[in-house]
């Protein structure tokens, strides 16, 4: 919501973004960034670490608080569930958008957590005066599962920073840091979980070394070992995939979490990024490593293939396929000229659908005409 704030500020609008107080030391200085307080007494009892529980809990006493100044606003942009539910029950005046991230809405089978999050963001979004959905795959599940009227969902997608996520930046420092001097570098980039597919990954690299022979590669997985974002301690499936790395000689990095500036560096000097999830909203980290001018190599999950066209900024392969993965990876490791092709396509898409220039554009005109309506 920054960045959308910060372009639509660009484009003359009185956008603010509402966030949580954040502890000292990490405020933004942006007068456009309004802080209301997320915790209560019962969240300082409840929640001494981090869990599902304490977040719900912590989205719902965020959006009590902020209805106390939101009536001032003509259109209200929401992006989570528990926040949306609330908003959906306490706000009258301001125009009510809901964009849905949740990745689970393509899946048909889903844990019982999963079920009541259903319910909840489901009535947010029939409550909402208009639904954003980031790709086809997405627009086509709320319909169907949520009940959501085909007339209030429109397409937008999520936006990129595509001056900040650019090509052809100096390597040095990265190469010096992880030991890339040399090698072809096979990037993930997301939470190291079961459900992000980072086995998948190292299973499709041991086999690009066993059955294709390929010595020069190096895979780079970047993100938070717990599972969280905020902390780092490994879980037991990031400590499995450590000991399948050593115990294969794999030579796969672990960074652990990297703040966004390395992390560019990193995109730029990387040769293909892979995203072998299980599910998936949108993926993120495929238009960042699009506007980095790398291509990219994704399951067939959720709105993955959305994003990457055949053939063209990258492949796609079969949920769990580690076999088809290596191949395609073979593909783009040993033939420069396709790799050269399809980064320069994986550029040129970023710029032209993903920037936040275009997407900014595009909710602009959605927020008009939801504007018009309430006049």
């Amino acid at each position: 919501m920054y960045n959308l704030a910060k372009h639509l500020r660009m484009l003359g609008v009185d956008a603010y973004a509402i966030d949580c107080i954040k502890t000292a030391g990490h405020e933004n200085q942006e007068d456009f960034i309004l802080r209301v307080k997320c915790d209560s007494n019962l969240h300082k009892v409840l929640c001494r670490e981090a869990s599902a529980r304490c977040n719900v809990l912590k989205e719902v006493v965020f959006a009590r608080r902020a209805t106390k100044i939101l009536d001032k606003f003509d259109v209200v942009h929401v992006n989570t569930a528990w926040v949306g539910f609330t908003l959906s029950l306490l706000l009258r005046r301001p125009r009510f958008v809901y964009t849905c991230h949740n990745p689970l809405w393509p899946e048909d089978q889903v844990h019982f957590g999963e079920k009541i999050v259903r319910i909840v963001e489901g009535h947010a979004m029939r409550r909402a005066h208009a639904v954003i959905a980031l790709n086809n795959t997405m627009k086509r599940s709320i319909e169907a599962k949520a009940k959501v009227g085909p007339s209030k969902i429109f397409i937008v997608p999520n936006g990129v920073d595509t001056e900040f996520y650019r090509p052809n930046l100096p390597c040095e420092h990265v190469n010096e840091e992880y030991g890339l001097e040399g090698k072809k570098v096979v990037l993930f980039v997301g939470r190291v979980t079961w459900g992000k597919g980072v086995h998948i990954l190292l299973k499709a690299i041991k086999r690009l070394r066993d059955f294709y022979n390929v010595r020069d590669v190096k895979a780079l997985i970047v993100g938070p070992l717990s599972g969280f974002y905020k902390s780092d301690k490994p879980s037991s499936y990031a400590q499995l995939l450590m000991s399948y790395a050593k115990a294969n000689n794999l030579g796969v990095v672990f960074t652990g979490s990297i703040d966004s500036d390395m992390l560019r560096y990193v995109y730029s000097c990387s040769h293909v990024l892979v995203l072998p999830s299980y599910f998936e909203a949108f993926g993120m980290v495929l238009i960042e490593a699009m506007a980095s001018g790398i291509p990219v190599i994704g399951s067939r999950a959720g709105g993955i293939p959305d994003i990457i066209e055949e053939g063209v900024n990258g492949f796609t392969f079969p949920v769990g396929d580690d076999v088809t993965l290596a191949e395609k990876l073979y593909t783009l490791l040993t033939d420069e000229s396709l790799h050269k092709n399809m980064a320069n396509a994986a550029r040129s898409i970023a710029v032209t659908r993903y920037s936040w220039k275009i997407v900014a554009k595009k909710l602009l005109k959605l927020y008009e005409i939801e504007n018009s309506i309430q006049s």
